[in-house]
């Protein structure tokens, strides 16, 4: 008896053993294939006016298929999130509150003209079953465990994440890419464009086989509303306070476009102290967003303006917004790429 336990335990600390090692070689490969990929902000979109954006970064093929299983709540952040398996077993976080709608749109804005964009699907409603009482968000969980307005976003095993980048020092500084994906931010009122919500993904090309570092803004919820300083007055997927900006505001003399963008902490007092690491990536990014040359907003404006007026629908309608709504904010954004093309 004493043997078979000696041996019992010998063959789980040898598993034990195996396990350790595999997974050490699996970190030192992860290292290995960072230290190897290509870094990648923005990649020619080829024809834009014929890209899809009903789906933009994803596919109909790629979208969650229901029935959906809870798996656990997300605390991190500032919106509502759980983890959800469908129906093929993949995982997804399904997003819940008014950054659902935007993040759904912008994502495919961004795509839209080369840049990198996380796949995101959005439901007015959904039934996930197993779902417990949420600590937050359950203001959107209906009866039968149906939820409400509800944004999934796909972990796929293929997809390496990395470190987080900062907007001021990575490989693509002063290039018209990097100021490309800034006036994105600006266009589309993203307040929280900080460089914690930026991100290196690590995919493989399908098409060469090489690994490659993606540059990635990987949460494009605050926006299309206002964009305002900490303490101020800023909003997110409110088209009332998105036609109150006016975002180009003109060219300097030394060449450099003046946007409506300003969202330095404000009206903060004593509170800057208290969210003091806060209020600095916030300052820190507004510093990021100035200085943009007249040539590269030209660039960028040159690429947006190929879209057409079906293709901003599809992305508004890819969120479910009402007619209304849509139709003010597709010529909210058209009066936008106007702008960029007139500088």
């Amino acid at each position: 008896m004493r043997s078979d336990r000696k041996s019992a335990l010998s063959l789980f600390l040898l598993v034990l053993l195996i396990g350790v090692i595999q997974s050490a070689h699996a970190q030192q490969d992860d290292k290995v294939r960072a230290s190897f990929a290509e870094p990648v902000i923005w990649r020619d979109p080829g024809n834009i006016s014929a890209r899809d954006l009903r789906y933009g970064p994803g596919a109909a093929n790629l979208a969650p298929l229901s029935p959906f299983t809870f798996v656990e709540e997300v605390k991190s952040g500032e919106s509502p999130k759980i983890r959800v398996t469908d129906a093929r077993g993949e995982r997804w976080v399904v997003k819940l509150g008014e950054e659902a709608q935007a993040e759904t749109v912008a994502t495919r804005l961004v795509w839209a003209v080369g840049y990198f964009a996380e796949e995101a699907y959005y439901f007015e409603r959904v039934r996930i079953s197993r779902l417990p009482k949420l600590s937050r968000g359950q203001e959107f969980v209906t009866t039968r465990n149906v939820v409400r307005g509800a944004r999934f976003e796909p972990r796929r095993p293929s997809v390496q994440e990395g470190s987080s980048w900062d907007w001021e020092k990575n490989p693509f500084e002063e290039t018209k890419e990097l100021n490309g994906l800034k006036i994105m931010m600006i266009l589309l009122n993203n307040y929280d464009a900080r460089s914690e919500n930026n991100k290196i993904l690590y995919v493989r090309n399908s098409n060469s086989g090489a690994d490659e570092a993606r540059y990635y803004v990987t949460d494009l919820g605050a926006t299309l509303g206002k964009a305002d300083g900490l303490g101020g007055h800023r909003s997110k997927n409110d088209l009332s306070d998105f036609l109150t900006t006016r975002f180009v505001l003109g060219v300097e003399d030394d060449g450099v476009v003046k946007f409506d963008y300003d969202t330095r902490p404000s009206r903060l007092g004593v509170l800057s102290v208290v969210y003091l690491p806060y209020y600095r990536s916030q300052v820190k990014k507004e510093k990021s967003m100035r200085g943009i040359p007249v040539e590269h907003a030209r660039w960028v404006g040159s690429l947006l303006s190929q879209l057409t007026d079906k293709q901003l629908h599809q992305a508004f309608m890819a969120a479910k917004y009402k007619p209304a709504t849509r139709i003010g904010f597709v010529d909210a954004l058209r009066e936008r790429l106007n702008q960029l093309t007139r500088l």
